[in-house]
């Protein structure tokens, strides 16, 4: 494993202000037979809350998450974006973006849409890290420098499937994903996620949402949010963002 991933739950273990579990201790050595193998061991808070999608990346219904969870949500990735680091992942990468989107769209990206470099991000949010009904953030071993939204947006992508849960994830960050960095990052996670499911077979409705979603936006359009929000019509796109500051409730 490269080093970034490798240090990255010990390096997590100084961020502040977001609901994750504490590094308690650590060990690492080298077995040596047959070959040197490295071998690290970390400690961290019990997690009591299951996995929002257990063994997955990927919603497949809706869930029933709270104002608080997604506050709290919110006030973590806050939290973690202010928060400086040296920290890069070597397939997260401008230069791996640039062939990504050229490769997977083959067309320009219209004006409006440019990428924001150095905000700190959880690059693997998905549905298989994020606990509920309390929210726990986990696997902290792909984070650092990224596109501003990038950890919203990935969320988001991987909950098109249930579009009732995609438009409240929306709905919370709708101030950063309709940004123009926030509809990079949305273009570059519909297109890893289109590349990765090419290995096996696709949680029902997720490609076509993500076609569609790349489509609107490189036609310069708003994400087509589909589903019900609160108080948010069926198709129409849903702007807005929780209101105030939040401080994530977490132990």
């Amino acid at each position: 494993m490269d080093l970034e991933p490798w240090q990255g739950t010990r390096d997590a273990g100084a961020l502040t202000g977001i609901c994750k579990p504490a590094l308690l201790a650590s060990a690492q050595w080298t077995r040596p037979d047959p070959v040197p193998v490295p071998v690290s061991a970390e400690l961290l808070t019990y997690v009591a809350e299951p996995p929002a999608a257990p063994g997955d990346q990927f919603l497949t219904g809706p869930l029933d998450l709270s104002p608080t969870w997604l506050a709290d949500l919110r006030a973590s990735l806050d939290a973690l974006a202010a928060q400086p680091t040296t920290r890069e992942i070597w397939g997260n990468r401008p230069e791996r973006y640039w062939h990504l989107l050229d490769a997977v769209y083959s067309r320009p990206l219209p004006a409006g849409i440019a990428p924001r470099w150095g905000s700190t991000e959880h690059l693997d949010l998905h549905w298989g890290n994020v606990t509920a009904p309390k929210l726990a953030i986990l696997d902290w071993e792909h984070w650092g420098r990224n596109i501003a939204g990038y950890g919203a947006a990935r969320l988001y992508c991987t909950a098109l499937a249930a579009p009732e849960t995609a438009a409240q994830i929306h709905t919370t960050f709708a101030d950063v994903l309709d940004g123009p960095s926030g509809r990079y990052a949305l273009l570059v996670a519909a297109a890893d996620i289109l590349v990765t499911v090419a290995w096996y077979e696709a949680t029902p409705g997720l490609c076509p949402a993500l076609h569609c979603l790349a489509d609107a936006l490189l036609a310069g359009e708003p994400a087509p949010i589909r589903g019900r929000d609160v108080g948010s019509p069926v198709d129409l796109p849903v702007r807005g963002v929780l209101p105030g500051r939040y401080q994530a409730r977490c132990h």
